[in-house]
């Protein structure tokens, strides 16, 4: 088992499971069955068009085709927190290499460049990506090694979450809403941050945990203008940030 270790600026480690060929594999071809599948169910919908009209079908399948092929990868990873529909079924994301979520232009290098992992084959068959991948110790195809990127199995044994409780006052509720507007001003890296230090706060040891809790809630004090001091403590105070993030309002 291949383990990716990544020191934050507090000097805590994170670890990281690599994902192998084998399970990266196994996700594409479900990935490929769903683009083939939506292929086809395009397909139904301009017959007609082709029908009505010569060559207005045949565009708009091109268009169609172009959209899946070199958007399908790109959106599902830069808004799935780097899982495709396979990956999240074989429990395996994309990460940044520094162990942060991957912005939209990392999805976006990694999965152009997979017309170069194809070659000599074609673009979805990985014969160059393959061989690059299995060569080096992290099995980081070209697209990853140009993106910065990295396959990681996602922690199931991580704690969930848990979402704020359904507001009991007007000033409870009023509360939630303030949290959701003030975490708006976050950019994706610094939201993505927050998220994952809470899913795997169980993989650090406690006085990391404490001092790594301490230091995220003074910083969100000062960047968002936050007070903990209804809260008994600074996890449970990040906490209530990350589950204010994953609510949906109103």
């Amino acid at each position: 088992m291949l383990l990716h270790e990544v020191i934050t600026t507090e000097k805590v480690p994170f670890t990281y499971r690599v994902a192998g060929i084998g399970s990266r594999f196994l996700a594409w071809w479900c990935d490929l069955m769903i683009l083939f599948g939506l292929l086809l169910v395009g397909n139904l919908f301009v017959s007609p068009l082709e029908l009505g009209r010569t060559g207005v079908g045949m565009a708009v399948a091109l268009l169609w085709q172009f959209a899946l092929l070199w958007g399908y990868f790109v959106f599902f990873e830069w808004l799935w927190q780097g899982q495709t529909p396979g990956k999240r079924l074989l429990g395996i994301r994309v990460i940044d290499w520094g162990g942060t979520g991957v912005s939209f232009f990392q999805a976006a290098v990694r999965n152009i460049l997979r017309a170069a992992d194809g070659l000599p084959l074609p673009f979805f068959l990985y014969g160059l990506g393959f061989v690059v991948a299995a060569c080096n110790r992290e099995q980081r195809r070209l697209g990853d090694l140009a993106a910065g990127t990295l396959v990681v199995h996602v922690e199931r044994k991580a704690q969930p979450i848990q979402a704020l409780p359904e507001g009991r006052s007007e000033a409870d509720r009023a509360r939630q809403a303030l949290l959701r507007q003030r975490l708006g001003q976050l950019d994706h890296a610094q939201k993505q941050t927050l998220l994952d230090l809470c899913l795997r706060r169980d993989q650090l040891r406690l006085a990391e945990r404490t001092r790594l809790f301490r230091a995220l809630a003074e910083y969100f004090q000062g960047r968002l203008d936050l007070a903990p001091a209804e809260y008994q403590s600074d996890e449970k105070f990040v906490l209530q940030l990350a589950a204010a993030l994953t609510e949906r309002g109103p």
